[in-house]
């Protein structure tokens, strides 16, 4: 194995531990550093779920949906339960 392919398995695994979003890799042949995206970020599975529960209890007219408690407390909690949900789809698969 090549050093620098060594260095992207260290850093994907740091980055994956530490939970960053972006990963910094180098390409094997140019040494040039590039970026990918960590799609199992803690950020990333938020907003995933915030789409879907955007998409399931829509916001027709945010100024009086917003100020009702009802509405806030239903994304509170469904924003954690569909984030529960995804994960548990793609562990399975």
């Amino acid at each position: 194995m090549i050093p620098i392919e060594i260095v992207n398995k260290i850093l994907v695994y740091i980055s994956e531990l530490n939970n960053n979003m972006i990963i910094t890799q180098y390409h094997t042949i140019t040494n040039k550093e590039y970026y990918i995206i960590n799609f199992n970020t803690d950020l990333l599975w938020r907003i995933k779920s915030t789409i879907i529960m955007k998409r399931v209890y829509p916001i027709y007219n945010a100024d009086d949906c917003l100020k009702t408690k009802q509405f806030i407390e239903l994304y509170k909690c469904g924003i954690p339960h569909y984030e529960n949900e995804l994960r548990l789809n793609t562990i399975n698969k």
